[in-house]
């Protein structure tokens, strides 16, 4: 249903899950302050020192989650040193330190077997080192090859990553590995992650044929192929909701850029996406579009103006 499918989108929370969202990081920040104030109490306990780091990485208290996480990896009865180092990833890009960040990603490529964890915590590293600056973004570009490396002999085994707690599916896996080929045209930086005709043969392989990941996959490489190119329409045509009516509405598309974001109205967070992208593209003409399909699952129906 359209109705989970938009639940599940991450940061998609209602109001009610903002504010009580935004009362338990309060809380966390608080409480991490002060437990930070004097650590001498738990210091040799290596236990209580990585739950100080967990409260202070949700409470968005970054450098004492980052000095705890530091400080529980030296401790010699410290048994869960891989959560660790994937809490300390989050508390360097929290601090805007993405190198930071990906030499702990080195750490657990190097002493951890590779699992969903693992892989999301790189793809984290890689959006925030991505298009900083010319040496970010070769960080972006190594932890690329790297991580395609990985993941691509899965996709052509038809494989997915799993985890302990959470996993990877293929189409994740493959939507990260076009992400990554596309890297080094968008940076201008030459490198050699796998190619778009390496991941176009993996998509036509006939062992997706019936599977949940043909779909995305397939919508990956096509907005991929669609970067830099000309929309295939002139014009679009639709309603515009005025006073509890639908109004025919033609949205011209040639010569201009033009801005469409599609979303549900299970969607509470597009209204702050719509802010964003006027914020941030205020030269641009904005349309956010939806359908009937798209709310209800089921076909598409042609309204009349004077329905």
């Amino acid at each position: 249903m359209p109705l989970n499918e938009a639940r599940a989108q991450q940061n998609d929370l209602t109001e009610a899950d903002k504010f009580a969202l935004g009362v338990g990081i309060g809380m966390a920040s608080r409480d991490c302050l002060a437990l930070s104030a004097d650590v001498s109490a738990l210091e040799t306990n290596a236990k209580e020192v990585l739950s100080l780091g967990e409260l202070c990485l949700f409470g968005q208290q970054f450098e004492p989650a980052r000095a705890s996480l530091t400080k529980y990896l030296v401790l010699p009865d410290a048994s869960n040193k891989k959560q660790a180092l994937l809490l300390l990833v989050r508390a360097h890009l929290g601090l805007n330190q993405p190198a930071s960040a990906a030499a702990e990603i080195k750490s657990l490529l190097t002493d951890y077997p590779y699992d969903a964890q693992i892989h999301f915590a790189t793809s984290q590293v890689i959006d925030a080192a991505e298009g900083v600056d010319a040496t970010f973004d070769k960080l972006a570009l190594h932890l690329c090859e790297t991580q395609s490396a990985i993941t691509l002999p899965l996709l052509v085994s038809g494989k997915a990553v799993e985890g302990k707690d959470v996993g990877a599916s293929s189409s994740v896996l493959f939507s990260d590995a076009v992400r990554c080929a596309a890297l080094p045209k968008g940076s201008g930086v030459s490198a050699n992650p796998p190619g778009l005709q390496a991941l176009i043969d993996v998509a036509q392989q006939k062992n997706w044929t019936g599977t949940a990941d043909l779909s995305p996959m397939q919508a990956a490489l096509a907005r991929q192929m669609m970067v830099g190119s000309k929309v295939p329409l002139k014009s679009l045509h639709g309603y515009v909701i005025n006073k509890n009516r639908l109004v025919p509405r033609t949205v011209r598309l040639a010569n201009s850029t033009v801005i469409l974001m599609p979303f549900t109205l299970w969607s509470p967070s597009a209204p702050s996406v719509v802010r964003d992208l006027a914020k941030y593209s205020a030269q641009n003409r904005i349309y956010a579009i939806t359908s009937w399909s798209a709310n209800t699952g089921r076909e598409d129906i042609t309204f009349r103006p004077d329905t």
